[in-house]
């Protein structure tokens, strides 16, 4: 009986171990908790599209800011320079007519100043830049990165005794891949130059 009883309990123990790895039983579940492969796709795609706007964008905002600092520069730079060919144009008492070239590009304009010994003044371009030579003394009244492309210069005449001159004048400036231009235009009337 004992040789029974121990055949039963290896069978009995054999029964156990197959029953835990039976197959026949086990079932498979589908979660859905996790994304399909079709889901990933879409989403990348998405993210994909909305990076290739916010870059782009960026860009944009990155090349307009270049375009808006260049336009500044160049304007605060134009001004100083009209200003400052306005005001030696105003303080001079007569215009060398032989010396000066009106009417084309580029204008050269020489002026007599009213100190004593008077000086000569001579607005001119140099190199794409617009230069004033005081009595031999040179300064440069546009910066290198700016071009003066037209500088043209016209001799009005209101009276025999009143004496203007009309100033055309169009600077440029690159950075990069931007690049703005700017005409100015002044007239300025030579104070010594008329009586009352």
């Amino acid at each position: 009986m004992t040789k029974i009883q121990n055949s039963k309990r290896v069978w009995n123990f054999e029964f156990q171990i197959s029953n835990l790895f039976r197959i026949s039983n086990f079932e498979f579940r589908v979660s859905r908790t996790g994304f399909t492969l079709v889901e990933v796709v879409v989403y990348v795609a998405i993210l994909a599209v909305i990076s290739l706007f916010s870059v782009n964008t960026i860009l944009v905002i990155h090349a307009s800011l270049g375009e808006i600092r260049l336009t500044r520069a160049l304007t605060a730079t134009a001004a100083v320079a009209m200003e400052r060919t306005v005001r030696t144009i105003r303080d001079a008492s007569a215009v060398d007519t032989v010396a000066s070239t009106f009417d084309s590009s580029p204008g050269i304009l020489v002026l007599t100043g009213a100190e004593v010994p008077p000086l000569t003044y001579r607005l001119q371009l140099n190199q794409a830049s617009l230069e004033l030579d005081a009595g031999g003394t040179t300064s440069r009244l546009t910066p290198p990165g700016l071009h003066v492309t037209n500088l043209v210069f016209r001799m009005i005449r209101a009276s025999t005794t009143s004496e203007a001159i009309k100033i055309e004048l169009t600077l440029a400036a690159s950075s990069g891949k931007a690049t703005t231009t700017q005409n100015l235009y002044g007239t300025a009337v030579l104070r010594n130059s008329y009586s009352p």
